[in-house]
């Protein structure tokens, strides 16, 4: 998991293609990005997100910031995802960061079924996606007591990431 810094530009009706080209290639030289979706423009430090503020101002483009969780590959994303981050044109997968946990299910003790634990919550999650050793679960952010007590039920504990 990678924190990444978003800038969402509220770009005027009727203007063409060109202009938006136009706001890229002025960054590029100033704020090089890392992703762009849309009108939403991903940046890997914060100071790359600030060197943009300018070019806004001058294109008179208002805007607001956004901070994101790029989650690594192979990410297995559920529809209810939307909601609460996005897909890139180049395909890696967000979560906002303010919306969405991260954790894993441990087991607590003898008789543990993260297994079980994991099949409960799925209903919902967000996406997961994880390593050879572990899986991690993402969630919507007022979900945290949620997964507390699904994973209490199988004498599990869950373990946040991200909260």
């Amino acid at each position: 998991m990678e924190q990444k810094y978003g800038l969402l530009m509220e770009l005027p009706d009727g203007k063409l293609p060109g202009f938006y080209a136009q706001i890229v290639k002025a960054l590029a030289a100033k704020a090089p990005l890392f992703d762009r979706d849309k009108e939403l423009l991903i940046f890997s430090e914060t100071e790359e997100r600030d060197a943009a503020y300018p070019i806004m101002e001058q294109y008179k483009i208002p805007f607001e910031d956004l901070d994101l969780i790029l989650l690594p590959p192979p990410v297995y994303v559920l529809p209810t995802l939307t909601d609460f981050g996005l897909i890139s044109r180049s395909e890696h997968v967000y979560v906002y960061s303010d919306a969405a946990c991260i954790f894993t299910i441990r087991e607590d003790g003898p008789g543990a079924e993260p297994a079980q634990a994991a099949l409960q919550m799925d209903e919902h999650l967000l996406a997961r996606f994880g390593r050879e050793d572990e899986t991690f679960y993402v969630a919507q952010a007022q979900s945290d007591e949620l997964m507390l007590r699904i994973a209490a039920a199988y004498r599990c504990t869950v373990q946040f990431i991200h909260k």
